[in-house]
């Protein structure tokens, strides 16, 4: 009943990714919440790891397994519904040296040197944008319907029961 639309997010989230990668998420993450999270790391996460994730959830949802339904919803949620936080993040003072509107290096996190590390805070650079806040939209349409038609099965079920 959900998987086009699961399938849907899940190919929205990958062109979503693109962007993120091209445009620096993980830097700008960094210098945002003083982490230390690399690019390696993202790509071994979302764009590696990710996908093998996706296409057993796919499986899983065609041969009806439990698991695959709770994989399915936390990725309508997190993608499907969450990435509105990108259109937040260019309004929010980043942890690491705000004031610097240019790329800084710092020591971030549990104490790891980071380079090229962006900063996106609008008041500082004038431009409203965070790497992925243009395709942020294209998980979320469909992540979104996926909900909405898992809540009216289910109330459609419950109806049906009661």
């Amino acid at each position: 009943m959900v998987l086009p639309a699961f399938l849907l997010t899940v190919a929205g989230l990958q062109v979503h990714l693109i962007e993120e990668y091209l445009t620096g998420f993980a830097p700008a993450m960094s210098r945002l919440y003083n982490i230390s999270w690399s690019v390696q790391s993202y790509l071994m996460i979302f764009v590696f790891i990710g996908p093998v994730l996706y296409t057993l959830t796919a499986l899983g949802l065609f041969k009806r397994v439990a698991l695959a339904g709770f994989l399915m919803c936390f990725i309508l949620i997190g993608p499907g519904v969450a990435e509105f936080t990108h259109f937040i993040f260019p309004l929010l003072k980043p942890d690491v040296q705000p004031t610097v509107a240019s790329s800084v290096q710092a020591i971030v996190g549990r104490g790891q040197l980071m380079q090229n590390l962006p900063n996106f805070w609008y008041r500082v650079t004038g431009h409203y944008y965070f790497p992925g806040m243009y395709t942020a939209i294209l998980p979320m349409i469909p992540g979104i319907y996926g909900i909405r038609k898992l809540l009216i099965a289910a109330h459609a079920a419950r109806s049906v029961k009661g």
